[in-house]
């Protein structure tokens, strides 16, 4: 998978190319994957206070992955009996679980690495075990645990919900502008008089300005870290200035984080934020502001060559129309509209019962649902092959258990599927074939055995013939000598 500067080139060269030739329109853009913008902005984030809670979290599960001399002594002291969870920096729903295990298993990591120490315990004082102790000494790392936890619990649920293949783009905007605003009020990191409102005021605010943030003992970490800094204090009170140190590199987490999302998201572009006017709750609560957005959207599409300016007033009409009679007649189902119901489904439901009327604003919805929100698929992949995986596994078996998931997954859940009697036969004659499939790799060894002895002893040969002309050539060479030795003695 090609980098985004190579990817965006491409889309550039693309662009160029359409408008040369004989196209009638350009292609539309709403940015790179929201999905990667977002994670990559959470690690921007933690790597710039400098805490290296990653590398902690990868250093943990490798201190007692294939290990079994440390997973015993660790068994031997430990509460829980739980070892650390793999961790990895570009998976993006392993954060949460991977954080709640570590502090979970904290205080038995920190009796481990004590007996270690006093020499209870022997081991390889590895990077991972180096790593794991400068941890250990660190009075205030369960705070950055849990902040970092607080924060990844709070983008967790919009990188669950937005791993979907399902026309998504019109409640894109909204929900990041919720997210934005959760961070900002929940952590309290910039002053309340300069919050946003709306998705055009969120892309237009400056979160690196210094004006705009709050005096850091004002700044929430979360309510279990605030409790742990509260007893660290009170136990010591030099602790204070490790307490104002880890607020302002918390702070300097959630701005950057702010930051680097912002900077590149699709929220930027008026096609992603307009594109809300077909979010069906917004259709029944606000239906003056959606016919604004959709004259935004109809004016950056009519100058893509898309739609035609002739037909906007009509695409208008047409979704005027359909607020006035479809929406005010059915607004409870669309007021309660849940998100996880696919639009296409939804809208189509109603677009058929008067096709002709809506045969210019169908069209339009058709295109904003086409458009990826993000490379969704892609990474619902490695979390499949994470979830199926094992060692020494067949290429083939990877694809059936693949099978076996994208099956359960169109049904929902697994009591769903069907029992029919043809599922029925191929269970009862599984046993069978997988009899005959051994059978045929037992033949197809044989088979490559005999073609590789065929193959040894024509190798063979060829190197005897090789030697043999070796051979000749030395004794036509001492014949020659021999013959010019014997005139000269002559």
């Amino acid at each position: 998978m090609d980098g985004p500067n190579v990817n965006w080139k491409f889309f550039e060269n693309l662009q160029a190319d359409l408008k040369k030739k004989e196209y009638s329109h350009e292609a539309l853009s709403i940015g790179s994957c929201g999905l990667h913008i977002l994670h990559n902005s959470f690690k921007y984030g933690e790597s710039s206070t400098g805490w290296n809670i990653s590398e902690m979290l990868t250093s943990l599960c490798w201190l007692f992955k294939d290990s079994p001399s440390r997973r015993e002594d660790f068994l031997m002291l430990s509460t829980l009996k739980k070892f650390p969870l793999k961790f990895c920096k570009v998976r993006w729903l392993e954060n949460v679980p991977a954080v709640e295990r570590a502090i979970q298993i904290w205080p038995d990591v920190v009796s481990y690495i004590q007996n270690v120490e006093k020499g209870v315990f022997v081991t390889n004082k590895n990077k991972s075990y180096l790593n794991i102790k400068e941890a250990t000494q660190d009075k205030f790392i369960l705070v950055k645990f849990h902040v970092f936890l607080s924060i990844a619990k709070t983008i967790k649920p919009f990188l669950e919900f937005y791993q979907s293949d399902a026309p998504l783009l019109p409640f894109f905007s909204d929900d990041i502008l919720k997210l934005c605003k959760h961070l900002v009020e929940y952590f309290n990191v910039y002053k309340p008089e300069y919050n946003f409102s709306s998705a055009i005021e969120l892309c237009k605010f400056d979160f690196t300005d210094e004006g705009l943030l709050n005096s850091v003992g004002k700044v929430s970490m979360g309510f279990v870290a605030e409790n742990i800094v509260k007893q660290l204090v009170k136990k010591k009170y030099f602790y204070l200035k490790g307490a104002f140190n880890v607020k302002s590199e918390f702070c300097s987490f959630v701005i950057k984080l702010l930051y680097h999302l912002m900077r590149k998201y699709p929220i930027n572009y008026a096609l992603v934020r307009n594109s809300s006017c077909f979010d069906p709750r917004k259709m029944a609560s606000q239906p003056g502001n959606c016919v604004k957005s959709l004259k935004q959207l109809l004016l950056h599409l009519s100058q893509k060559k898309i739609v035609l300016d002739t037909d906007c007033d009509g695409i208008i009409f047409q979704y005027k129309n359909f607020l006035q009679n479809i929406v005010n007649m059915y607004l409870s189902a669309f007021q309660t509209f849940k998100p996880n119901t696919r639009l296409d489904i939804f809208f189509n439901e109603y677009m058929s019962k008067s096709v002709k009327d809506y045969n210019k604003i169908w069209p339009v919805m058709k295109i904003i649902f086409t458009l990826s929100h993000g490379q969704a698929s892609i990474k619902r992949g490695f979390s499949t092959n994470k979830k199926i995986e094992d060692e020494y596994m067949a290429q083939e078996s990877y694809v059936a258990r693949h099978v076996v998931c994208d099956a359960i997954k169109s049904y929902g859940e697994i009591l769903n599927i069907p029992i029919s009697n043809d599922l029925r036969k191929f269970v009862f004659s599984a046993w069978q074939k997988y009899m005959l499939h051994l059978e045929e790799n037992k033949k197809t060894k044989i088979n490559e055995g005999i073609s590789n002895k065929g193959k040894i002893i024509s190798d063979e040969m060829d190197y005897l013939k090789v030697k043999r002309q070796c051979l000749e050539t030395d004794v036509s060479s001492m014949d020659k000598t021999y013959e010019n030795l014997t005139e000269e003695a002559e």
